[in-house]
């Protein structure tokens, strides 16, 4: 059986990345992950089974994002040795390691810091973004020859393809990530929550575009809630818009299924949280780009806005209510995770076979 490492930028959230790493780790029986920063607290548990090996301190782990200015340093300091093969989860460091094995890269985006910086940059302060701006040039370079190193590079969706040839001028596989229910039992939030309302997923990110959702569900006619770290600054129940912050798994499960529709109104590489939802019966209503045009099919998961405006989002919620649930559930069942893990163990097959 190959020896799997496994590497990823930083365990300290909790986020669609992580939870693939999360599957690999039991899908291929891997026992330790190299990364920058771990906080058990604040990410998903499944890592306390394995070996973490964390290069910053847990101090720094919950500052690590105000590291950036050293972080490529830091990252390529980070050594990732053992076993027979790595297998690398990268939206920015984790590519950047010093690697001692053979590693196949499974990118989730390129390094939004460096390659979409309207993106990344809206919230850092202007010192620090002017700063970043001057550096890039030098940052680039480091960063695609990182890249170059790999044995293989996989991309989650074609649009993460056609970035990664954009970025880096190197040709990659596609292998959608794993998409399987976020619980096995659903629970419902501590705090009241509409009968019918929208929901959104979504960390405190500028390209995530909540206001967007927001004013689309109130022109649609329904009340919002939000999952995700920092939603809980939104919240105002008398507007309709309620929330939660981070959630468990069972109440995240239980918000999909009570939810009217599912809204995607962000700049989504892949779009994972569409296919939980439908998963679910719970169908979305999306901005009509980026990862979203492979991971909803209109008419029958959900429905794609005609613009990115409140007005055709809103239209969008609407067509996509009267969706067959069980349509939606049998769409998303087509990202399995078996799926997932047996076309990248082909991939590393390969890898191991020309070591």
């Amino acid at each position: 059986m190959t020896d799997i490492v496994l590497a990823h930028d930083y365990l300290v959230q909790v986020g669609g990345a992580e939870r693939v790493v999360a599957g690999w780790a039991q899908g291929f029986g891997a026992r330790r992950i190299v990364t920058l920063a771990y906080r058990p607290e604040t990410t998903f548990d499944e890592f306390t089974r394995l070996d973490v090996q964390a290069t910053l301190s847990p101090a720094l782990a919950t500052q690590v994002e105000r590291l950036l200015p050293a972080l490529p340093s830091i990252a390529a300091r980070t050594t990732v040795s053992g076993g027979d093969v790595a297998l690398v989860s990268t939206s920015g460091w984790a590519h950047r390691f010093r690697f001692e094995v053979p590693h196949v890269v499974y990118v989730h985006s390129p390094a939004r810091w460096l390659y979409a910086a309207d993106d990344y940059r809206l919230r850092l302060s202007p010192l620090r973004r002017a700063g970043l701006t001057v550096s890039t040039p030098l940052l680039r370079r480091g960063d695609a020859e990182a890249m170059q190193r790999a044995s293989a590079i996989v991309s989650n969706s074609v649009v993460t393809q056609a970035r990664m040839r954009a970025a880096y001028g190197l040709d990659s596989v596609v292998v959608h990530p794993p998409v399987e229910p976020v619980a096995p039992d659903a629970a419902a939030p501590t705090r009241d929550l509409p009968d019918a309302f929208a929901v959104v997923v979504a960390r405190d990110r500028g390209y995530k575009n909540v206001p967007l959702a927001i004013v689309a569900a109130r022109t649609a006619g329904l009340p919002i809630v939000i999952v995700g770290s920092g939603s809980e600054s939104l919240d105002d129940p008398a507007q309709g818009v309620h929330g939660l912050g981070r959630v468990t798994d069972a109440e995240l499960c239980w918000v999909y299924r009570e939810a009217v529709v599912v809204i995607g109104a962000g700049r989504e590489d892949f779009g994972l949280t569409v296919l939980e939802a439908a998963l679910e019966g719970t169908p979305a209503a999306t901005v009509a780009t980026g990862g979203y045009l492979e991971t909803v099919q209109p008419g029958v998961s959900g429905f794609q806005a005609a613009s990115a405006t409140a007005d055709d989002l809103a239209a969008a919620i609407r067509r996509a209510r009267d969706l067959d649930p069980e349509a939606a559930r049998e769409w998303a069942r087509g990202f399995s995770r078996d799926e997932h893990l047996a076309r990248l163990a082909r991939v590393i097959e390969e890898v191991v076979q020309r070591a």
